[in-house]
């Protein structure tokens, strides 16, 4: 499995963690909706769920941009030992 494998592979991980926590923080907003408390608990649910979301985008995205690097340092690598060998 080649680097780029790798990479799409942890995208694809996080993506779904992402999905899983709107679907958690959707859930969560609709039981405050119902409940007793009302707007007040809906509103709270609401906010956690957008720190969720953001809180995993922003996770998502330094993963995708570290995995990014790893790849660059890598090619880089290939070249500067293609280059030091004369190949």
């Amino acid at each position: 499995m080649g680097l780029a494998d790798k990479f799409n592979e942890f995208k694809d991980m996080i993506t779904g963690a992402v999905d899983e926590v709107k679907g958690q923080a959707g859930e969560m907003l609709g039981q405050a909706q119902d409940s007793s408390i009302g707007d007040q608990a809906a509103q709270g649910a609401e906010d956690a769920a957008q720190g969720a979301t953001d809180s995993a985008q922003d996770a998502a995205q330094g993963a995708g941009d570290a995995a990014q690097n790893a790849g660059d340092q890598a090619a880089q690598s290939v070249e500067d030992f293609k280059n030091d060998h004369g190949f």
